[in-house]
């Protein structure tokens, strides 16, 4: 990004807290009439509890790397276990449907297919020309996280790149995709039957040459995982691995003016000096033919060079772009899933607690939470109720009573109650009663 752009959130409201666990944490152990123990008690409280999710979702990461092990391109792990083909499908369908959840933990919100269709079929803020083959995929996976506006200067042919012109541009701020590829005999099959079997021979130069920017060594049986920021909703195609960069309008007719112009001089010339030779010989018909070929060549070459240039750009814009990939996505959105969990079981654990007088209903304690975050980070939020309360419940601390009202245990009870929890992940609860310390 330029030093002269600025992002600026989107009104909508999303369900992510974009403010960090620490800062949450901090504001309200300053934020309330805490006694000297209640304030140790929170601030305890709070440390544990993150410490019991981050141990939770280490769990889940245990099991995404065994799922994800066998189609992760970049693999360097030696295994003899051998697969067959169902147990293969269904560590496949385990893991979509692990970072489905994973990425629900996060807080993402999935892109239909309908919605990346429109996408790309906008005008690219990047100026490139970039088809993709959606069928191509076997697994395609997409979500987002955070849609803001890009505000950024930069010149522009309609001020004949004398002066900088504003453009507002509509970005995700973060991208996630899954993809999994066809094999190529199967999306040639595919195309075969839609469009008939004497065009087999082209349909197999289509899909291979669609395939030809990828590395020698990735395959179908690969599954890509990819992180990115600031990314223009416009300008989805080009996070794809099978896009195929073409000529804008605009280019093919300054190419075909500037080319057919240059060719055109080359042929006027080569038959005006044929014509001024007195004498053909070999040579000299060599030369002014020679010469011929040297325009036409170049004329060529322009369109190459031109292709280049947008290779370039593209590239540019996917370094600057990309965060994570393959793994690390999943470290990555573990680390994310974790934050956003700890920030919500610590909202509705402080407002239930130091508002006891209120006796808060679900709908009451959902519009106090956004309220405080509006009002103290300026942020309009929609604060996910539901995974609030319902961590409180899964760890025992919620007292839901008959008529709907909410209330949690205190600051002591809470967390011994959380130290149980601890004690419960490494041997049976029967044995463990008199166990209180969490693993370090």
């Amino acid at each position: 990004m330029s030093d002269n752009a600025q992002i600026i959130h989107d009104s909508d409201r999303e369900r992510f807290i974009p403010i960090s666990k620490q800062e949450i944490v901090t504001d309200l152990l300053n934020n309330s009439n805490w006694d000297r123990e209640e304030k140790k008690l929170f601030g305890d409280f709070c440390q544990i509890f993150a410490a019991l999710y981050h141990y939770k979702f280490h769990s889940h990461l245990e099991e995404l790397k065994r799922c994800y092990t066998s189609f992760n391109p970049d693999n360097d792990i030696i295994s003899k276990q051998e697969y067959s083909a169902q147990q293969q499908q269904e560590q496949k369908n385990s893991l979509v449907k692990e970072i489905k959840k994973l990425l629900d933990n996060a807080n993402y919100e999935i892109l239909e297919i309908d919605e990346i269709n429109q996408a790309m079929m906008a005008d690219s803020y990047s100026g490139l020309s970039v088809s993709v083959d959606l069928e191509d995929f076997e697994q395609l996976v997409v979500y987002y996280r955070g849609l803001a506006t890009k505000v950024e200067q930069k010149r522009h042919w309609t001020s004949l790149f004398l002066r900088k012109k504003t453009f507002e541009v509509p970005i995700y701020k973060r991208m996630f995709m899954l993809l999994k590829l066809k094999s190529e005999t199967k999306r040639v099959q595919e195309l075969v039957a839609i469009k008939g079997e004497e065009f087999t021979k082209k349909l197999e130069q289509q899909v291979h040459k669609s395939r030809g920017s990828l590395p020698a060594d990735i395959n179908e049986r690969h599954i890509f995982l990819k992180l990115f920021k600031n990314i223009p909703r416009s300008d989805l195609e080009m996070l794809f691995p099978n896009r195929n960069i073409n000529l804008r309008l605009f280019d093919k007719i300054r190419l075909a003016i500037t080319g057919g112009a240059g060719t055109l001089f080359g042929i006027i010339s080569t038959v005006g000096k044929l014509a001024t030779i007195v004498v053909l010989s070999p040579i000299s018909i060599l030369i002014a033919f020679g010469g011929l070929i040297g325009v036409i060549f170049r004329q060529i070459m322009s369109i190459f060079t031109q292709r280049n240039k947008y290779t370039m750009v593209l590239s540019q814009n996917l370094y600057f772009h990309n965060m994570d990939n393959n793994f690390g996505v999943i470290s990555h959105l573990i680390d994310n899933a974790a934050e956003e969990e700890g920030k919500e079981a610590i909202l509705a654990y402080y407002f239930l607690y130091t508002n006891p007088e209120k006796n808060f209903t679900q709908q009451e304690l959902d519009a106090e939470v956004e309220k405080y975050i509006e009002e103290r980070y300026g942020v309009s939020i929609d604060f996910e109720i539901d995974d609030g309360i319902g961590k409180l419940r899964e760890e025992g601390i919620l007292i839901e009573q008959d008529d709907g009202t909410l209330k949690v245990l205190d600051l002591q009870k809470s967390c011994e109650r959380i130290d149980e929890q601890w004690d419960n992940f490494f041997c049976p609860k029967e044995n463990c009663k008199n166990s209180s310390s969490p693993p370090s």
